[in-house]
């Protein structure tokens, strides 16, 4: 088996203070899990994570949490769960690991998906419960801005997290069916980042002329900050995607499939769980299938042929 040492929370930035606070103080509470030394079922479960998941998040926070989490899930299920010692592996690695049969079960976003998805299995898909991530692009209300057209030239600010995996395409189709061309003509600035408040607020300060986030991201800072929600309006929505997610190799049959499954659909019952929700920012798991995809499937396709790939983002 292998397994990383425990990596203790960061200190730098990347989450809100209030996340980092619940992580250290669950981390803190919890003993950590001795693993399963010999699984009831055979053959250990290979677990594959994608970096592209903690892209908004401290990664060692990530990795702390993930660590406690599956050892919990080791004694839970008493089986053996294999995972990378650095925890995730990068988008090219996942793709490689695919090809070669290398994993069981996977997490992953949809684009990732998309590249491999005849070596993976579409009936089962473990996504967040409340997943469905929405898209809006957003200007102030008393600005000259009401249609996407009135953007060109004009400064966009975009958030860059997980399940915003499918924005810049579903923007790019946006823009075909305008005729405005591509963004990287049609904006004159493009900037990126991580933090919901410095996609927002240059809006709302006049420093961006229009942000693109998504409906969580604005609503819980409307929460925080009624006063932005109040001053800024949305120009155009996307439809509700799932875009990050977990699911199995085609080829694993294995007999501790469906109890690997399962635990995450209780993962709220744990504090390990409980945890991993906190960091992530969810609330819960659900098992589906590959159907849930169909609209952020569809919305790569169609920036494909904006592109002019005819489909090529499939290998």
């Amino acid at each position: 088996m292998r397994n990383p040492n425990q990596v203790s929370a960061g200190e730098a930035g990347g989450i809100a203070p209030s996340r980092r606070r619940a992580l250290a103080l669950m981390l803190g509470g919890l003993p950590l899990a001795r693993p399963a030394m010999a699984a009831d079922t055979g053959a250990p479960v290979r677990l594959a994570i994608s970096e592209s998941l903690v892209s908004d998040v401290n990664i060692n926070d990530a990795r702390a949490a993930m660590v406690t989490w599956i050892k919990r899930m080791q004694v839970d299920l008493n089986l053996v769960v294999e995972f990378s010692p650095k925890v995730f592996d990068t988008s090219d690695e996942i793709l490689r690991r695919a090809r070669a049969g290398q994993f069981d079960a996977v997490a992953l976003n949809v684009v990732e998906y998309r590249q491999i998805a005849d070596m993976l299995d579409p009936s089962q898909i473990i996504a967040e419960s409340d997943g469905a991530v929405q898209y809006i692009l957003l200007v102030k209300k008393d600005s000259q801005f009401r249609r996407l057209s009135e953007l060109r030239g004009r400064r966009l600010t975009v958030l860059q997290a997980p399940k915003m995996c499918v924005a810049n395409q579903w923007l790019s189709t946006l823009l075909s069916q305008g005729n405005l061309g591509p963004s990287d003509r049609f904006f004159a600035s493009v900037a990126a980042d991580v933090k919901p408040s410095r996609v927002v607020l240059p809006v709302f300060f006049g420093q961006a002329d229009a942000c693109l986030t998504s409906k969580r991201a604005f609503d819980l800072m409307g929460e925080l900050n009624p006063q932005v929600a109040k001053s800024l309006t949305v120009i155009a929505g996307s439809p509700a995607l799932i875009a990050t997610f977990y699911t199995f190799h085609k080829n694993y049959h294995g007999a501790s499939r469906e109890r690997f499954a399962k635990v995450y659909s209780n993962m709220p019952a744990s504090p390990a769980g409980r945890l991993l929700a906190t960091l992530f920012q969810f609330q819960g798991m659900a098992i589906k299938d590959a159907t849930c995809l169909t609209t952020a499937l569809s919305i790569l396709d169609a920036a494909d042929r904006v592109r002019g790939d005819g489909g090529g983002g499939r290998k």
